[in-house]
């Protein structure tokens, strides 16, 4: 097949979105289809290829103002305009666009009414029913977005001034409709997860919509994870990898280190707020952003992976590297985490964090459950998330769209 990947981001300077759209592409590739990646990117005057990692990555430029408010309303409607034309003027090269994210979605759908190729549009996270695409506000799991509830959240990011930005409501509302309109007209909606799919029941009509995870390369991951032996530390360890902020639970480490009480040091790969508090706590050894190479190579080596995330992770990619490598985590138990661990199986959940602290206790103490963890770890990543596995599954959906456009 002739497949077109629309990503909002993509490497080498992107999150997990774009990690994930990248490894799609790769492995979508090995088995054979040709496949090109079309990213917007701001500032740009027309449109300039690229290679990465083997992949055609074509940039399309749009222009954007830079004043806060007026910047997120104008980039959506000015990418979407340079983006769809783009899709358009290639669209007879292809047979199905697969669209990865809030803006890319939007411009290929809007590309799909003047072309008529297929879309399938992939949902990494909640922006269809969560104005930042979180759901989460005042440090807990929030509803969906209307009316009262936009107000809470505007005041989360906007403080006092959200009192003023009352009149913004209605506009916040139709920009909500606008998103989900974009999933309506998609022919295939993939949610990674279970969780994220139940965000689209009764947005998206449910045989639309299909629950495929990201992928990984579980041979890729292994492979790269023994090539960094100049990484290796000669010590137990534990480790964290993330942003450094409460989303991702890093503002509760050092209360997880103190209560479980274990002598082995953590080792913290990531940035942001928390980072200079961090650093002072007795036990965590800081990193900062370091290459997918020496994580994957730290992780393989350490004793468990910390995942304390306390907003709904729609399907961490660490979770799913963690697995590959045969890595025993303990996790919250929030968002598509269940999705990929099965408590006392092939992971550990907790609910709180006295309960976290426990289970790190547990799979330091034991290492019996280490080797357990371990190995089921490694078998459900094979059996559910391997590149290979997925692939097929997205095929089938590919296949599907294409067939019912003839």
């Amino acid at each position: 097949m002739n497949i077109l990947i629309a990503t909002d981001v993509f490497p080498p300077k992107s999150g997990g979105s774009g990690w994930s759209s990248f490894h799609l592409a790769r492995a979508l590739q090995q088995r054979g289809h040709r496949i090109q990646v079309v990213q917007p990117r701001a500032g740009l005057r027309g449109t300039q290829a690229r290679d990465y990692e083997g992949l055609r990555v074509v940039e399309v430029g749009y222009d954007a103002s830079d004043m806060p408010g007026l910047r997120a309303w104008q980039r959506t409607r000015a990418l979407e305009k340079t983006l769809s034309a783009y899709l358009v003027e290639c669209a007879r090269e292809f047979d199905v666009i697969h669209a990865q994210h809030l803006l890319s979605i939007g411009a290929a759908v809007k590309a799909k009414k003047v072309s008529h190729i297929p879309v399938v549009s992939t949902v990494r996270d909640y922006w269809a029913v969560c104005l930042y695409g979180t759901l989460w506000r005042e440090n807990a799991i929030c509803p969906i977005c209307y009316g009262s509830e936009i107000t809470r959240c505007l005041a989360q990011k906007y403080g006092a001034r959200a009192k003023f930005m009352q009149p913004a409501i209605p506009f916040v509302e139709r920009e909500l409709m606008r998103r989900q309109r974009t999933l309506q007209d998609s022919d295939v909606v993939i949610a990674v997860s279970e969780f994220v799919a139940d965000t689209l029941r009764g947005i998206v009509a449910n045989d639309k919509v299909r629950v495929v995870p990201n992928l990984i390369d579980v041979e890729g991951a292994i492979a790269a994870a023994e090539r960094g032996q100049q990484w290796a530390l000669g010590k137990p360890y534990l480790m964290f990898i993330g942003k450094l902020n409460a989303l991702k639970g890093a503002d509760v480490l050092p209360e997880i280190l103190a209560k479980s009480a274990v002598d082995i040091p953590l080792i913290v790969a990531g940035d942001g707020e928390l980072r200079d508090a961090l650093a002072r706590c007795k036990g965590i050894e800081m990193r900062g952003w370091i290459s997918n190479k020496e994580i994957l190579a730290l992780l393989a080596r350490a004793e468990a992976l910390l995942f304390p995330s306390r907003w709904a992770e729609p399907l961490a990619r660490t979770l799913l590297e963690a697995q590959a490598l045969g890595v025993p985590t303990v996790a919250l138990k929030t968002g598509g985490t269940r999705d990929i661990i099965q408590d006392n199986f092939n992971g550990l959940l907790a609910e709180s964090v006295d309960e976290f602290a426990e289970q790190v206790r547990r799979v330091v103490q034991s290492s019996e459950l280490r080797t357990r963890l371990s190995e089921n770890a490694k078998r459900v990543a094979a059996a559910k998330f391997d590149a290979q596995v997925v692939t097929q599954q997205l095929e089938a959906s590919y296949d599907s769209v294409i067939r019912n456009s003839q």
